[in-house]
């Protein structure tokens, strides 16, 4: 019979000049700097990100910022346009009413001169033809023949 070895596990290797140390600090060191070097890029790489997210976000920010402009310089102009037909249009009812009264006036004058008129007219007829305003008529003298 003999031993048979199935498994063994190893606690510690040392060498007295150090060499398995030293081979383990090279890879060390590679891993370190490599995992520096991919930090190094995933921070540029979420930078370049970033920026380009926040150029897009003011790209998107001017393009709306137009439009709103855009649309209220086009409510301005219609609000101006319609404010002028509404204005013109109480002007025109204004002139319409100062026309209207004129008129109105033009025709009180008128009939105030022909009252005058037939007033003057009844001043001037020959005194056979009026009456006394008693009431009484005055006598029409004519010739017999």
């Amino acid at each position: 019979m003999g031993i048979a070895v199935i498994s063994y596990t190893l606690k510690d290797v040392r060498d007295e000049v150090g060499y398995l140390a030293s081979l383990g600090q090279a890879r060390t060191a590679q891993v370190k700097r490599d995992a520096l070097i991919g930090e190094a890029e995933a921070r540029r790489d979420a930078t370049i990100a970033e920026a380009l997210a926040e150029e897009q976000r003011m790209e998107s920010k001017l393009v709306n910022d137009t439009e709103i402009a855009r649309s209220k310089r086009d409510f301005e102009l219609k609000k101006a346009s319609y404010d002028t037909e509404v204005n013109t249009a109480k002007a025109e009812a204004e002139m319409a009413y100062s026309l209207q009264a004129a008129k109105v006036q033009a025709k009180i004058k008128e009939e105030e001169m022909q009252v005058k008129v037939v007033e003057r007219a009844r001043e001037h007829l020959p005194s056979k033809r009026r009456r006394n305003y008693g009431g009484e008529r005055k006598e029409r003298r004519t010739k017999v023949k």
